[in-house]
């Protein structure tokens, strides 16, 4: 198959997400809503958007409020991983933890973008090339930026997408249905304590 390899640079702008100069003072009349690292799941990759936290900030031409098609890619800590944006109200900013990677190339799936910053060729390069900042491992905008991403045709990334997308529910599923045999299993060594009185 013939694929083309390209800069992550190359095929999309990368922005990093709101940074506040002091404490972030909640409005229930704010503004914006601000998406942190406590409302996203890494496992799962995803997001939760009920919880957002409300307020006023100086806004910048720099800063972007977020859009279905944007990856969320966490830079700060010791697991970097990244979120495709599918849904979100309006005027919704990411914290300073991370980049919005925004694609800008039409010959690329921000589905397959995002799953591909999650696999283990990256995770092996951001090891090589991550700097440590006070008290965490941080990654650098000109290290996300010089990734590279392997370009196949469109057709197979959608077949990418598509598996991924179902191994995703899969894992919720199997997640869903440990955490209810585990209740049952409960609840059956609590009735069998209570009737053994």
């Amino acid at each position: 198959i013939k694929k083309f390899i390209m800069k992550l640079k190359k095929i999309a702008k990368i922005q990093s997400g709101y940074i506040n100069r002091g404490k972030i003072e909640l409005r229930d009349d704010g503004t914006c809503l601000l998406l942190q690292a406590k409302d996203v799941d890494a496992d799962q990759l995803s997001y939760r958007a009920d919880a957002l936290v409300r307020f006023s900030p100086r806004l910048s031409g720099k800063d972007w409020f977020l859009k279905p098609g944007d990856i969320l890619f966490m830079a700060r800590g010791a697991r970097n991983f990244s979120i495709l944006i599918d849904n979100l109200p309006d005027s919704v900013l990411a914290a300073a933890c991370f980049f919005v990677v925004r694609i800008s190339n039409f010959e690329i799936l921000p589905e397959y973008l995002s799953w591909y910053l999650n696999q283990v060729p990256v995770g092996e390069y951001l090891k090589r090339f991550s700097g440590r900042a006070v008290h965490m491992p941080v990654v650098r905008r000109a290290v996300l930026e010089s990734i590279d991403i392997p370009l196949p045709p469109i057709n197979l990334q959608m077949q990418v997408a598509v598996i991924t997308t179902l191994i995703m529910k899969e894992q919720y599923l199997y997640k869903k249905l440990a955490e209810k045999r585990k209740y049952l299993m409960t609840e059956i060594c609590l009735k069998s304590i209570r009737e053994s009185r």
